[in-house]
């Protein structure tokens, strides 16, 4: 395991071990939990003829969706499918008919509200109640989607992480509040998180979701925030659960494509300041320090795109390093990942 240590100006930093070189551990293995889809499987076959595009009236592209769930969407709503979509199956794409905001927005919602009371798709359970909207080219909202549908549609999400820490008064040593999730939450529970991340649902902004967020998941008001809080970039990539290889036939729900782009935060706290869990939503609040922060890592115990931000802030401040880490550039590379559609900003 990376172990930390202190340099001669006893500061932290991060040291590769023996064991890391012999089994050629990289940080790189966290990124592969969250985006596994090379240009290379995009060229095959399969991702060809058992993906096809959702596009905008003006054929814009804007998601991927699946060929099983495009058949179940048909087989289920016909009628209503026939009356919002023109559906390709030559150019592999299914095409909003209309022209109207409120309109697509209507229809878009009866057919996910009718698939989530009459199909199987497990992603409908988790029905979120909250929608977020998809960009078309103009940087305008296009259409919005159910948030649990984000997965069979392949639409772009977008999110706000924040990761908050402090530095002890005695040592100068980094804790980081790493917050365990509901073990009842529907996607990874009782996985570590980021102190607050949450989805941009629709209206809200990004500014206006990292408060919404903050008091909501950790009790920590608008003045504490505010006073802090550091806007530290973005993070983008495809999350994609499937094979790596050339078998992978893009036929079941590991084979979605989701486009994520996370807004980065660092918020910098006063020692005596404690998260709080406040919506059900988190289990617990955890002081970690940098090696249990970096333990948990190789150990797959952050929920992945988690741990991809958790990786960004370790970069960001030094402690992963071109001199620590063999694979830093496409790292790097890697978490800034270009959309292949439109986006808000």
């Amino acid at each position: 395991m990376v172990v930390v240590k202190f340099d001669s100006n006893n500061k932290e930093i991060l040291v590769r071990t023996e064991n890391d070189e012999s089994r050629g551990f990289s940080f790189l293995e966290i990124i592969d939990r969250v985006d596994k889809l090379s240009p290379a499987l995009m060229e095959t076959d399969d991702f060809k003829t058992n993906l096809y595009y959702l596009e905008t009236h003006m054929h814009a592209r804007i998601g991927f969706i699946c060929k099983f769930i495009l058949t179940k969407m048909i087989e289920t709503c016909p009628d209503l499918m026939e009356k919002t979509f023109e559906v390709n199956h030559t150019n592999y794409s299914l095409t909003f008919r209309s022209n109207d905001f409120e309109t697509r927005n209507s229809q878009i919602d009866k057919i996910a509200r009718f698939l989530r009371d009459n199909s199987d798709i497990e992603d409908l359970k988790g029905w979120r109640d909250e929608r977020y909207a998809v960009w078309s080219p103009d940087k305008k909202p296009y259409v919005l989607i159910e948030r649990s549908m984000a997965g069979p549609l392949g639409i772009i999400t977008y999110g706000v992480h924040i990761n908050g820490y402090f530095l002890t008064s005695n040592t100068n040593e980094i804790r980081f509040w790493v917050p365990r999730r509901s073990a009842t939450k529907p996607t990874w529970p009782y996985m570590l998180d980021n102190m607050v991340a949450g989805g941009i649902g629709y209206p809200y902004g990004i500014h206006e979701t990292v408060i919404k967020e903050s008091m909501e998941e950790a009790c920590l008001p608008k003045d504490i925030v505010e006073r802090s809080i550091f806007n530290a970039g973005v993070v983008s990539y495809l999350f994609y659960q499937g094979g790596k290889d050339e078998t992978e036939k893009f036929n079941n729900r590991q084979s979605y494509i989701v486009g994520e782009v996370e807004y980065v935060y660092d918020l910098k706290l006063d020692e005596n300041i404690v998260p709080k869990p406040n919506d059900g939503e988190v289990d617990s609040f955890n002081l970690f320090n940098l090696q249990r922060v970096v333990t948990a890592l190789q150990n797959a115990e952050f929920k992945p795109n988690c741990a991809l931000v958790m990786v960004d802030f370790l970069i960001r401040h030094g402690y992963i390093s071109p001199e620590n880490e063999p694979n830093y550039l496409e790292i790097v590379n890697r978490m800034h990942r270009k959309m292949p559609f439109p986006t808000r900003n």
